[in-house]
């Protein structure tokens, strides 16, 4: 009887056991599962500032530069009449604002910022695609530098402005 009594014990503590191992597995796989979910934050926290960085450091620069701005008034309204120099610093300002656009694009489709980024900086660069003329000298001289689904993306709204369809120059 005192051994079945022992063996009652054991398997009584071997149960516990088991128990508070199970528990303490739980608790770990919870523990884990908020520190994903505040490192996948702190993750899309940054994608929206990097986003915000790109896009807006074109902006910067233009603000910055008073004799940029003239330019680029210029190179939008009538991109084959300004001198060559001049369209060599708006093609620069135009790939630094595609490259925006594109880094925003990929980070849409890997759903690293909010989507609420994406309808704005699109909403932009995708009127000034359909609309500036320096964008549309810009895409045909420039849009075999950026790779697909960009490309493709941004070709379709390019499409849409009537400099290019006009295939001026």
């Amino acid at each position: 009887m005192a051994e079945a009594g022992q063996r009652s014990r054991l398997e009584l503590f071997a149960l516990v056991a088991e128990i508070a191992g199970g528990l303490a597995v739980v608790i770990s796989v919870v523990y884990l599962a908020v520190q994903i979910s505040d490192n996948n934050r702190l993750l899309r926290s940054q994608a929206h500032y990097n986003a915000l960085e790109v896009t807006q450091r074109s902006f910067e620069i233009m603000v910055e530069t008073e004799d940029l701005a003239r330019v680029l008034v210029a190179c939008d309204q009538h991109p084959y009449e300004v001198p060559e120099s001049d369209w060599q610093r708006c093609r620069n300002y135009y790939f630094m604002q595609m490259n925006g656009w594109e880094y925003v694009y990929y980070q849409e489709i890997d759903e690293a910022t909010p989507p609420e980024l994406w309808v704005g900086v699109d909403g932009f660069f995708g009127e000034q695609a359909r609309t500036v003329p320096g964008y549309a000298r810009f895409w045909k001289e420039t849009a075999h530098a950026f790779g697909e689904p960009f490309r493709s993306y941004a070709a379709e709204q390019m499409a849409k402005n009537p400099a290019l369809r006009a295939d001026a120059k």
